[in-house]
């Protein structure tokens, strides 16, 4: 038998009463269920997610149909993206054109797609975590990075080293959402500021602070502004291509190397990154005047 999923942002009697209704007259032909936004979980760890909502793969579902999401327009994006890569039909499909209004899980769902070194991530709603943490611990080990998708600058980024950890949410607004991630032990973390199509600048942000783990200048780090050229030509091409699945022409690229493996891992791509304004130490401003110049003069 076929199934149709309807989301909604709350259960409702009115809900309920389409449901029931939808279920007698499609009796026999489909199956619908109403759910949660809140209830759906996403996994990324390559180019194929995995979504379940309490627990039921999503792509047991025929139809996905955004009844109400006032309150997740950027989560429904973010599901546009993995619907539409996995098969699954949804109206209406105008949540897939989510811009500029999705979040860090949105941008991170569309690198994990086409096949960009993201680190294996799982989300799940905020008075959900606890009752995830064990399969978060079990895929991930401690310790874990738990992000939250709306914040900049290293703030709600926890670092949990126990289960008991997992109580964090509990202190947080409620308008935050969180994904979790595993720890990759660092010492080298650069940001890349990419115009359209090149590198303009290439930067090491130096940690200061021995207990810290983030590597954010606002937290303390140093910037060390590098020759663009000694860049690595794999790291240029992975945030140039990056900048692009985002649709970007102006953005910072994050970018860790695991200090025990080597790999470069996407930390997040931004949009209208951090610059830093003393022309003296930074030579983001010039590059910026330079782009609008080239992109003035069609150059």
């Amino acid at each position: 038998m076929k199934e149709l999923l309807i989301l909604v942002s709350k259960k409702g009697k009115k809900k309920q009463q389409l449901v029931d209704f939808l279920n007698k007259d499609m009796e026999g032909k489909v199956k619908t269920t109403l759910g949660k936004f809140s209830d759906l979980t996403i996994k990324l760890d390559g180019e194929k997610p995995e979504v379940k909502i309490d627990g039921k793969d999503i792509t047991d579902f025929s139809l996905v149909y955004y009844r109400r999401a006032t309150d997740f327009l950027s989560l429904a994006g973010t599901l546009s993206i993995c619907l539409d890569l996995l098969g699954v039909d949804f109206v209406d499909t105008t949540f897939r054109d989510i811009g500029p209004a999705g979040s860090k899980l949105t941008s991170l769902t569309k690198l994990s797609l086409a096949g960009l070194p993201i680190m294996p991530s799982f989300f799940c709603d905020r008075e959900k975590i606890e009752d995830h943490a064990d399969f978060i611990i079990s895929e991930y080990g401690f310790p874990i990075v738990a992000k939250e998708l709306a914040r900049h600058r290293g703030r709600g980024i926890y670092l949990l080293k126990t289960k008991k950890d997992f109580e964090f949410w509990r202190e947080t607004n409620v308008e935050d959402q969180f994904i979790f991630q595993s720890f990759y032990p660092n010492e080298k973390e650069y940001r890349l500021l990419v115009l359209e199509d090149r590198v303009a600048v290439y930067e090491r942000k130096i940690r200061t602070d021995v207990k810290e783990f983030r590597s954010n200048v606002s937290l303390g780090a140093k910037e060390e502004f590098i020759d663009v050229e000694k860049a690595p030509a794999e790291m240029k091409e992975i945030v140039i291509k990056a900048a692009k699945v985002l649709n970007l022409q102006i953005a910072g690229a994050d970018v860790l190397i695991d200090s025990t493996t080597g790999k470069q891992w996407i930390l997040e791509v931004n949009r209208g990154p951090g610059l830093t304004y003393d022309t003296s130490v930074s030579p983001e401003l010039k590059q910026l005047s330079l782009f609008f110049q080239r992109k003035i003069n069609h150059e």
